[in-house]
C-alpha cells in the first residue's frame, strides 16, 4: 500500500511539474516576438559619396555596408565558422554536444576558481535571434526563448540567410557593424582583398572587440587570432602549411583617419538639401556630384592665397607653446611643425607625426613671417603651421579673413566643389549660401546682356564715359557716381567698357533701359533669391545683397547658350533597401566642346517658362566680351594661361567684398573675399587683386590634372565675326581690330544706333 501511495505522489509530482513546464513554456510562446527576419534589414548609416562613388562622410554610429550571401568571401564564411559555430551546418537551431562540453568546463572552472575562463555555448543562430529579436538579459525566460526562436528560425530559413544576415549584423569593434565595414575600418580594405589571416582576426572579433584590440593586448589578439586558424586547420578550410605559414604573420591594423568622414561646409549642404541630419532613422546611400580633385585644389587655394595676401597687411601673429591651441585651426594643407633647435642664422622645424624637417634661415621666403632672421621671434619648442608648395615647406599664418569657392557645371547645375570658408571646425558658417554680400561689378555683365536683348545697344556701340549727377529723390543726397579710379576715358565701346568694368558707362546703360526694365530683367534670369525691385540707382552697380551660389549660378547663363541650372549637389539617393529615390535625368549638351561621352547632363531646371532666359548669341557675345576682360581689362592677370577663360571682376565701395568669376569651357567657378562682420579688406583692394588669384591657382592646378583636353567656346553658328576698331568701333581692316561677333539683324541696324552721349544727368 505504502508503495502505491509513493508512486501515486511520484506521478501526480510528475504531472504538476509538467504542467508547470507547460504553462511556463506557453507563457513565454504568447510573449514571444515575431520571428519573421525575411524582411529584416540591419540598420545602416547615411553614407555619402562623391561623383566616382568615393565615400567622403557617414550620418550616424553605426558604420555598415550590407553584403548578399553570395558575395561574402568563403575564406570570411569558414573563419566565423570556425571561431564561433564549428557545427552550424549540422545543427539545428542549437549545439547539445556544445551545450553539454561548455557545462563540463564551466563547473571545472568553478571548482578550481578560473572565473575568467568561463565559456558559452549559443550558436550563431541563437546569436543572431539575440541580437535581433531579443535583449541581452542574463535570465533563464531570455534564454528559453532564445532556443525556442533559434529552433522555428531554422526550420523557416535556409542556413546561408541565418549566416548572411548574422554577418551582416554583427559589431566587430572600431563602429564596425557587419563584415564588410569591419574589413574597411581595421585594415583599409575591401573584404575581397584580405588575406587569410586577416579574415581569421575578423572573425575573432565578435567575442570582444576589445579584448583582441593589439594595441591594448597585442599577444591576446594573436592568441586568438591563431586559435581561429587552428580551427580553421582542424576543420580542413586551410592547410596545416598555411596554418604554420600565417600563425607567424604579426597583425598589422589600419590607423583609421576619421578626420576625412567629418562633417564640413559640402556634407552639410547635403544633408540640409535632403533635410536628413544625424539623428535620422532611415538610411540612403547619396552620390553627391563633388568631384574630390578640384575639391582639394579648392581649398588649399583658398587657404594657402589669403595667407599670401594678409601677409601684406599684417605681421607675424605669433607661434604657440601649447599644441592644443593650434588643433583647432587645423586643415587637410596645413601641417604642424616644432622648433627643435636653433643658432644665430638656423632654425630647424620638425613636422608633428612625419619624418620630414625643414631648416628655416635668414633668407627663407615664409609666408606670414617678417624677413628678419628665424630665430629673433622663433624658439626651442615653439609651434608654428607651415604648408607644402611646390615641394618645399613655408610657414603660414592663421587668418583673420576669410572667403569661399564654388565651382558649378553650367550645362547642369552640378556643384563638383564647394568650400564654405577657410576652417568648418572653427566656424561652420557657409560662404558659398549663407553670406548675403553687395556683388559690386560682378552684376555688370547682366545689364550688358539685356542691353544687347533690347537690341537698343551694340557690341561696338559708342558710350561717351563723363561725369553725371543723379538726384535719387526721397530726401537723399544727389549722387555724384565715380569710375574706380576717379577719371574719365572719352567715348568707349560698349564692350570696352565691359572689359574695363566701367562705372559711368554701365550707369548710362542702365538708365537709358530704365531702372524698371533692368529690374525686370534681373527677375527674370532669377539673379538674386528674392525679387528686387528698386528705384534707387546705386542697385545698378551692385548696391543689393546676394550670395555667391546665387551668383554664379547666374552666371551659367553665359555658357550654356542662355540657360538658367538649379544648383545641384546629389545625382542618386538610394534607401538601404535598396529603392532608387532621386535619379536625376541626362540630357544633350548642346553648348559643350567635347564628347558626349566625356560627361553626362541632367537636363537644367528652367525657372523661365519659355526656357531660355536670354538667346544663345547674347550668351556668347557677353562670354566673349568676358573673355577679352582676361585678355585686355580687368582679368588680365589671367592672360598668360594658355586655356580659354573668361572672367569678371566684383568690388565693393571701401573694398569690404571682393569677387572674382571664372567661366571655362566646363565650369564657372566663382570666389567669394571678405571678413565675416564687413570691413575694409585693404585700401584699394579689388576682386583682381586678391580674389582672381584664388582662381587663378585653382584652374592652373586643373590644368595639370587635365594636360590633354582641346576645350574651347564653342560659337553659335549663325553669328558673324567681324574686325572691329577696339577705339571708333567701325567695322574695319585696320591694325587696332580685335574680332567681335553680331547677329545678322545687328549688322543690318548698325548704322541707325547713335552715339550715347548723355543719358539720365548732366554733363
Amino acid at each position: 500500500m505504502k508503495l502505491l501511495k509513493y508512486l501515486q505522489y511520484i506521478f501526480i509530482f510528475f504531472i504538476l511539474g509538467i504542467s508547470i513546464i507547460i504553462i511556463f513554456l506557453w507563457n513565454i510562446n504568447q510573449d514571444l516576438p515575431d520571428h519573421n527576419i525575411s524582411q529584416y534589414f540591419p540598420n545602416e548609416i547615411t553614407k555619402i559619396y562623391d561623383e566616382k562613388y568615393e565615400l567622403m562622410y557617414h550620418v550616424g554610429n553605426r558604420d555598415r555596408f550590407y553584403l548578399d550571401y553570395q558575395d561574402i568571401p568563403k575564406y570570411m564564411i569558414n573563419a566565423i565558422i570556425s571561431a564561433e559555430d564549428k557545427t552550424f551546418f549540422q545543427h539545428q537551431g542549437f549545439d547539445i554536444k556544445g551545450i553539454i562540453n561548455a557545462f563540463i568546463i564551466n563547473i571545472k572552472n568553478i571548482y578550481s576558481k578560473n572565473n575568467n575562463n568561463y565559456v558559452g555555448a549559443s550558436t550563431i543562430t541563437q546569436q543572431l535571434v539575440k541580437n535581433i529579436l531579443l535583449n541581452r538579459d542574463q535570465t533563464i525566460t531570455r534564454k528559453i526563448k532564445e532556443l525556442i526562436l533559434s529552433l522555428r528560425i531554422e526550420q523557416e530559413y535556409s542556413k546561408e540567410f541565418i549566416i548572411e544576415l548574422y554577418l551582416n549584423e554583427i559589431y566587430f569593434g572600431r563602429r564596425s557593424y557587419g563584415v564588410a565595414s569591419a574589413s574597411f575600418n581595421y585594415f583599409n580594405k575591401s573584404i575581397f582583398d584580405l588575406d587569410i589571416h586577416e579574415y581569421a582576426y575578423l572573425a575573432a572579433l565578435p567575442k570582444g572587440p576589445n579584448n583582441y584590440d593589439p594595441k591594448k593586448n597585442y599577444n591576446r589578439a594573436l592568441e586568438r587570432r591563431n586559435y581561429v586558424l587552428k580551427q580553421m586547420e582542424l576543420n580542413k578550410f586551410i592547410t596545416s602549411d598555411q596554418f604554420n605559414s600565417y600563425s607567424n604573420l604579426d597583425i598589422n591594423l589600419y590607423e583609421k583617419n576619421n578626420k576625412k568622414y567629418k562633417s564640413d561646409y559640402k556634407t552639410d549642404f547635403i544633408l540640409n538639401s535632403l533635410n536628413l541630419n544625424s539623428s535620422n532613422e532611415n538610411a540612403f546611400y547619396i552620390q553627391s556630384t563633388i568631384d574630390q580633385n578640384l575639391q582639394k585644389i579648392s581649398e588649399k587655394s583658398l587657404i594657402d592665397n589669403l595667407a599670401l595676401f594678409e601677409r601684406k597687411y599684417r605681421n607675424w601673429n605669433g607661434s604657440y607653446e601649447n599644441l592644443d591651441d593650434l588643433l583647432k585651426y587645423k586643415n587637410d594643407h596645413w601641417h604642424i611643425a616644432q622648433v627643435s633647435s636653433k643658432n644665430l642664422n638656423l632654425i630647424e622645424l620638425e613636422i608633428i607625426n612625419s619624418d620630414k624637417k625643414i631648416n628655416l634661415n635668414k633668407d627663407n621666403n615664409l609666408y606670414g613671417l617678417k624677413k628678419i632672421p628665424p630665430n629673433n621671434y622663433l624658439n626651442i619648442g615653439d609651434y608654428l603651421f607651415v604648408t607644402n608648395i611646390d615641394d618645399s615647406f613655408y610657414a603660414v599664418q592663421l587668418h583673420e579673413i576669410n572667403g569661399s569657392v564654388i565651382i558649378m557645371d553650367p550645362f547642369n547645375g552640378d556643384i563638383v566643389s564647394m568650400v564654405g570658408g577657410v576652417n568648418y571646425d572653427i566656424s561652420n558658417f557657409n560662404r558659398v549660401t549663407q553670406a548675403y554680400r553687395q556683388p559690386g561689378s560682378s552684376i555688370k555683365p547682366f545689364i550688358y546682356a539685356h542691353a544687347l536683348e533690347t537690341k537698343k545697344f551694340l557690341p561696338n556701340t559708342l558710350i561717351l564715359d563723363s561725369n553725371i549727377l543723379l538726384d535719387q529723390g526721397n530726401n537723399l543726397p544727389v549722387w555724384v557716381p565715380k569710375n574706380y579710379s576717379n577719371k574719365s576715358y572719352g567715348e568707349l565701346t560698349f564692350r570696352k567698357a565691359l572689359e574695363t568694368s566701367n562705372n559711368l558707362v554701365t550707369l548710362k546703360i542702365g538708365l537709358d533701359l530704365g531702372l524698371n526694365s533692368v529690374n525686370k530683367f534681373l527677375d527674370k534670369i532669377n539673379f538674386y533669391e528674392n525679387n528686387i525691385n528698386t528705384d534707387v540707382y546705386s542697385t545698378l552697380l551692385g548696391a543689393v545683397e546676394n550670395n555667391l551660389l546665387n551668383l554664379t549660378k547666374s552666371y551659367s547663363i553665359f555658357l550654356n547658350g542662355g540657360y538658367i541650372v538649379e544648383p545641384s549637389i546629389i545625382k542618386k539617393v538610394v534607401s538601404n533597401e535598396g529603392e532608387l529615390i532621386i535619379n536625376n535625368d541626362y540630357f544633350k549638351c548642346n553648348y559643350c566642346s567635347f564628347s558626349d561621352e566625356d560627361r553626362s547632363y541632367r537636363k537644367p531646371v528652367i525657372k523661365s517658362q519659355k526656357g531660355k532666359v536670354i538667346s544663345p548669341q547674347t550668351s556668347f557675345q557677353i562670354l566673349n566680351i568676358l573673355e577679352g576682360a582676361v585678355k585686355r581689362g580687368t582679368g588680365k592677370n589671367l592672360n598668360k594661361i594658355n586655356y580659354p577663360i573668361a572672367g569678371k571682376t566684383g568690388t565693393t565701395n571701401e573694398s569690404k567684398d571682393l569677387w572674382f568669376f571664372g567661366l571655362t569651357p566646363r565650369y564657372v567657378i566663382g570666389v567669394y573675399v571678405g571678413y565675416d562682420t564687413p570691413r575694409s579688406i585693404g585700401y584699394r583692394e579689388t576682386g583682381s587683386s586678391v580674389a582672381l588669384p584664388i582662381f587663378k591657382t585653382i584652374i592652373e592646378n586643373y590644368l595639370l590634372l587635365n594636360e590633354n583636353n582641346n576645350d574651347k567656346f564653342v560659337v553659335p553658328s549663325d553669328l558673324i565675326v567681324k574686325k572691329v576698331d577696339q577705339n571708333s568701333g567701325e567695322i574695319s581692316n585696320g591694325q587696332n581690330t580685335i574680332i567681335d561677333y553680331f547677329t545678322k539683324d545687328q549688322l543690318e541696324i548698325m548704322d541707325n544706333i547713335n552715339k550715347i552721349e548723355s543719358i539720365g544727368g548732366i554733363n
